[in-house]
Formats: C-alpha cells, sequence, structure tokens
C-alpha cells in the first residue's frame, strides 16, 4: 500500500501544526518546553520539505533562515525563561539552594498536582524557606515570594510571544515559501 503524496503532504502539516499549537497552549504550564515542542513541529516540517531546496534558491535560503532565526528565539526563549525566573528572587538576597529547590519542588509538584498546583506549592516552600531564614520575617519572605512569581510571570509571558513569532514565521515558510 502506497501513500499518495498530497495526503502525506497535509499529514505532515497537520503533525507540525499541531505541535506548534501544543508548545503554545504548552506554555501555560510552568515547567513544560513550550518552545522547544513548537520547534520539533517546526523541525519535521523543513526537512520534509527539504528546506524547499527543490524552490527557488532565495526561497531555499529564506527557508533555512528562518528556521536558524526560530532556533535562536528558541534557545534564547528557554534560557531567558530560567533567567528571569531566579533574577528577581537573587536580587533579593535570597540564595541558589532555594531557587533550585522551589524548581525542583515545582517540577514535582506540577506533574503531581496539576501545573498550578506545583507553582503554588514552589511559592509556598520558598515563602516557608525564606520565613525560617530570615528569622520569621514575614514581610522579607513575602517580598521574596512575589520576587519569584513576579520573576516566572514576566518569563512566561515573554516565552509565549516568542512561541507566537516563532509559528507566525513559521506559517510566512508554509504559505509563502
Amino acid at each position: 500500500m502506497t501513500i499518495n503524496p498530497v495526503w502525506l503532504h497535509y499529514l505532515i502539516l497537520v503533525i507540525s501544526g499541531l505541535l506548534n499549537l501544543v508548545g503554545l497552549v504548552g506554555l501555560l504550564l510552568v515547567f513544560f518546553p513550550g518552545l522547544t515542542v513548537a520547534w520539533i513541529g517546526q523541525l519535521i516540517w523543513v526537512i520534509f520539505v527539504g528546506f524547499n531546496k527543490s524552490h527557488e534558491g532565495w526561497q531555499f535560503g529564506l527557508t533555512i533562515a528562518i528556521f536558524v532565526l526560530n532556533t535562536l528565539i528558541m534557545i534564547i526563549g528557554s534560557l531567558l525563561d530560567n533567567i528571569l525566573g531566579a533574577s528577581g528572587t537573587r536580587k533579593m538576597g535570597v540564595p541558589w539552594w532555594e531557587i533550585l529547590v522551589t524548581m525542583v519542588v515545582m517540577i514535582v509538584g506540577g506533574i503531581l498536582l496539576t501545573p498550578l498546583g506545583g507553582l503554588a506549592l514552589a511559592l509556598g516552600t520558598l515563602f516557608l524557606i525564606e520565613y525560617n531564614r530570615l528569622e520569621k520575617d514575614h514581610k522579607k519572605a513575602w517580598e521574596s515570594t512575589k520576587a519569584l512569581a513576579f520573576g516566572y510571570g514576566s518569563a512566561a509571558i515573554l516565552r509565549f510571544f516568542l512561541c507566537i513569532v516563532m509559528i507566525a514565521l513559521w506559517v510566512f515558510m508554509v504559505v509563502v515559501l
């Protein structure tokens, strides 16, 4: 049994599009690598179409350029996620070990209790650790906790917009090139 090339083309397009959509929606989960999932969908597409090598030279070159740009966006977005999540907290004087503990708690809690449960558990953990470290000063502990929440919120918004840019560039690649 052979698969009609037109059907295969549309099947790969749908799979790639779904991975882009899952990546975008997955960004609602704090620990989900949504940018990477969207990028994998785009990788599948560009490999299937051979980076548009069978088209004009400018289309081939532009396809490569867009994919490289999306790769850079994915890498930078993933790094910024961790940096923004920790930077505000570090400015408040929170030690690295506390930040790492809250990240682990968030991941494990997100898997066991849903993403929002994991985030709440991580923030609660940081508050309790800071409360004890800062000699029962709930105001300072709360400030550290707010800084972590703001950092993760900023990172989530940034990753969402970066994913939209990646998807828009991919759609341009699919439709125009």
